[in-house]
Parts: structure tokens; sequence; C-alpha cells
């Protein structure tokens, strides 16, 4: 009897540490739905001659095995301080068929029937799922005007003959960036504003990303402020943008906090919430701009304005895929 009692006792040992084993290799912290294990965000701008503005704007979601499952491009194109054609505020995919691209693209013969800037883009997007980064690098081009473009006869060019070396550019960017997010879903909104007496282009960029119940795992903000020769964003700038002296003279937060410190203090904030509750956080009007509500912890840190902020978070939200 004492043997057919150690034998069974045995056999449960065994059984638990062998379901302890298998516990031991599932995903943890409820997030088995998780398919981008990294989440980047990539942002390049640039002006022409003629004072047009292009912030060429790349979200990407890489899987565990640093494929490309989840891709977004867009482009804020506007001539801050001219007329109603050139100064917009919409970005080109948001412009949709009103980009007016179709019939020239058609008239071109590259493409059956022709394709619109965004059906281009789209196209760019579903070619690089799949697909490392150092593959999308790769990829072969030829030089139209001095902008690359998928090379004649590729299956890419059969949809997609605009210039992609802003795309590539921005892409990379996004692949430098990226950040463990472990993240079910990923979207992207931006917000575009002129102004006109500075010749200036804001484009609120906001990245966010969501696990399997929807709160927020990973989030990037920036703003893309671009006028005088000036291309880098808020964040690139970091020191440069030169905001923490005026913060400290304020007296709002501790020594002040420079641009790119009280946007990281916002996006720490957001983090594991859900996008309801981030729409709700408290604020108040400081000049007609949002900011943090004064005593709250956001507010000890990020005294900026917030109401782009919130705007491109909301827009992202629509966005998760």
């Amino acid at each position: 009897m004492n043997k057919l009692v150690k034998v069974l006792a045995a056999s449960a040992l065994v059984a638990t540490a062998l379901v302890g084993c298998g516990k031991k290799d599932e995903p943890t912290g409820g997030n088995t739905a998780a398919k981008y294990a990294k989440v980047g965000l990539g942002i390049v701008s640039n002006i022409n001659d003629e004072g047009q503005v292009n912030s060429t704007m790349a979200a990407i979601g890489l899987d565990a095995d640093g494929k490309i499952q989840y891709i977004d491009i867009d482009v804020a194109q506007s001539t801050p301080g001219g007329d109603e054609k050139s100064a917009l505020t919409k970005t080109k995919k948001e412009r949709g068929t009103d980009y007016g691209m179709k019939e020239t693209s058609a008239k071109a013969g590259k493409i059956k029937d022709g394709g619109e800037w965004d059906e281009q883009a789209k196209a760019f997007e579903e070619f690089c799922k799949g697909k490392t980064l150092d593959e999308v690098a790769k990829v072969e081009t030829e030089d139209y005007h001095g902008g690359k473009a998928p090379k004649t006869g590729t299956d890419l060019a059969s949809k997609c003959t605009i210039t992609i070396d802003d795309f590539l550019a921005a892409v990379a960017k996004a692949g430098t960036n990226a950040q463990e997010a472990n993240a079910a879903k990923i979207g992207i909104g931006e917000v575009m504003s002129n102004d006109a007496e500075k010749k200036q282009l804001n484009t609120t960029v906001a990245l966010v990303a969501t696990d399997a119940d929807g709160k927020i795992v990973y989030s990037k903000i920036d703003v893309a402020q671009i006028y005088k020769g000036v291309t880098d964003t808020k964040s690139e700038l970091k020191g440069k943008y030169n905001m923490k002296e005026t913060s400290a003279k304020a007296g709002k937060i501790k020594d002040g906090g420079e641009w790119f410190e009280q946007a990281e203090a916002f996006e720490a904030a957001i983090k594991g919430k859900t996008l309801d509750e981030v729409a709700k956080i408290e604020t108040e009007d400081y000049h007609g701009g949002k900011a943090p509500k004064t005593g709250t912890d956001l507010a000890s840190k990020c005294t900026i304005t917030i109401d782009a902020f919130l705007e491109a978070i909301a827009e992202a939200g629509t966005a998760l895929q």
C-alpha cells in the first residue's frame, strides 16, 4: 500500500511539474493576442523652393521575427501662407481622390487605369508587409527626377510609381526608433495646422499601441513644426527647441521642462489607460489651448497645450488595427 501511495504521489508531482512548465511557456500579462513585438514612428520632412512642406510619416509594427506586420505611410503636404489650394490641413491620404493624381497616372500608362496617391501608398504598404526592414531598404528602385521610384517591371511598380525615397527614409527611421510594445493593435493619427504669418506647418502625430484589453502599452507623440529650414521634429530637436528656460520661469514645473520631456511625461501618464480614459483627462484652458489641469500629476511635469495631442490620439484610436 505504501508503495502504491508513493507511486501516486510521484505521478502527481510529475503532472504538477509538467503543468507548471506549460504555464511558464505561455504568454504572460494577459497579452496572448499580442502580434506586434515592436512599434516605431519615423518622420522625414523637407521644404521646397516654393515653401511647400512635405512631412512623410511612417508607423510600423514588427513581429517577433522582425517582419513588418503593420505599416502606415502618409504625407502632410502644405504651403503655409499660401492660397486656399496650397495651404492645406489634410494629409494626402485624407484627401483621397481630391488629391487628383489618378488621371495623370493613367496617362503615364505605367499603372492600369492609373492610381490615386492613396492607392499607390497603400500598394507600397502591402509590398512591405511580411518583409524585414533590411528587405524593404533593398527594394529595387530607379531615379525619377532625383527621387526613387519602384523599378519598372517589379510587382510594386505595377501599382506604385510615385517616388518612394522619403517613404524608405521614414520607414528606416521608424525601425531605428522602434520600441518593445507587445501590442495587439496599432493606430496613428495626424493633425495639421498652418501658421500663415510664420509660414510654418505644424503636424501633430500620435502613434498608439494597445493590448488585447484596449489599454495603451506604448505611445509616441511628436510634432513636425517645419519652417525656416527647420526639418527636425520637436522630439528630435531635444534641448535645441529651447523651452526649458521659459518653462522654468513659469514656475509650474520644478527646474522647467523641455518640450520633449513634457511630451514624454504625457506619454507616461497615458500608459495603461484606455482611449476613453485619455479623452477624459482633466484640462484647463490656456489661451485657447488645453493643458493639464493645475494640481494633477500630469501638470507637475507637462504644462504644454495638449489639445492637438488629444485630437491626434482620438484619430489614432479610430484607426486601430
